[in-house]
């Protein structure tokens, strides 16, 4: 028994010196980095990675050697490239059915404040390194879309043969165009960040992958294009107490 309670005092005292987790102390963290985000769950496959900027700072609070909980508020560039076509058919004011083809090239810029909750695991065996996991809530700062433009129509009625020929020049109506609109995205976003950290002399290096639940298109036809993206950001640890 004696063997049994020495034994586990040499874990305890293991892990307080290997964890980097202080107890009961408050710690805040300014960090900055880079995003590579786009969008999953999309109806059509025009959204390409964009890279953006990501910063701010996180208040983290140590529970114990081995767990702090943190709440960070960071602002984050994200969003995608558009780069594709997709094909519709639609019917217009006369009640004439049109086969189209829409080419895209632009990008879609939104820019989130966004508060993540995390739970951070320090892992003993590897003083610094933690497994962090949580919530998220985001709240849209500014969102634009610009693109340039081809739209291809066919008119259905008078060629009904339109399957096998609209790669020609059958496609009888062609309009070329820059579209520059704001408003596009829902104001909040939700999600859930995943990640791991690796800190030495507090300096903290942080990879995460955010997975939105939200479907973040507001406009009359909406995709059910939800946010993803993967940030790496590096920072700096202070105590306040």
């Amino acid at each position: 028994m004696k063997k049994l309670f020495i034994l586990m005092a040499i874990v305890c005292w293991t892990v307080d010196l290997m964890a980097q987790n202080q107890t009961g102390k408050l710690s805040i963290k300014p960090m900055a980095g880079v995003n590579f985000s786009g969008f999953s769950n999309a109806a059509i496959d025009i959204y390409k990675m964009k890279v953006g900027f990501a910063g701010g700072a996180e208040l983290e609070y140590g529970v114990n050697p081995w767990l702090g909980l943190s709440l960070g508020l960071m602002y984050s560039q994200q969003g995608a490239k558009i780069d594709g076509s997709f094909n519709a058919t639609v019917i217009d004011e006369n009640g004439v059915n049109w086969f189209t083809r829409t080419q895209m090239d632009g990008k879609l810029k939104c820019n989130y404040l966004n508060l993540p909750l995390m739970a951070n695991v320090y892992i003993p065996a590897v003083k610094g390194l933690a497994l962090k996991a949580g919530v998220q809530v985001g709240i849209l700062a500014s969102d634009k879309m610009t693109a340039d433009v081809m739209l291809a129509m066919l008119n259905i009625d008078f060629n009904p043969g339109y399957f096998e020929l609209y790669e020609g020049p059958e496609l009888n109506r062609l309009m070329s165009y820059t579209t520059d609109i704001s408003d596009v995205c829902k104001s909040v976003d939700f999600g859930i960040p995943l990640g791991v950290s690796y800190e030495y002399k507090n300096i903290v290096f942080d990879a995460r992958y955010f997975f939105g639940l939200t479907k973040i298109d507001k406009t009359d036809n909406p995709d059910s294009a939800r946010n993803q993206y993967f940030s790496i950001t590096l920072g700096y640890k202070f105590y306040l107490k």
